[in-house]
């Protein structure tokens, strides 16, 4: 429930931290003018994914055209170190 709880308290924290781990990638693979936080989750058990640990989605916007361009997914430990990321 703690973890919840921070989660709950600090959620810009963390859509902040996404933000800044897409804003690393390779400018060739990002297509995003706007990002717009979405969702956070704990997730509790992944095929290939280590668990517990905290998934939060980006959803990503081309400003040009006012359409969805993908998303944006960041996994982080418990401790909010870097698992992995995937861009869809």
């Amino acid at each position: 429930m703690d973890l919840h709880k921070n989660i709950v308290e600090n959620k810009e924290e963390f859509y902040n931290l996404a933000i800044q781990y897409y804003n690393n990638i390779e400018d060739e693979f990002k297509e995003a003018d706007s990002i717009i936080p979405k969702s956070i989750s704990i997730v509790v058990d992944h095929e290939f994914i280590p668990t517990p640990c905290i998934k939060i989605k980006l959803e990503l916007y081309s400003q040009d055209q006012q359409k969805k361009t993908g998303n944006y997914y960041l996994y982080l430990d418990m401790a909010k170190h870097f698992i992995d990321e995937f861009l869809t």
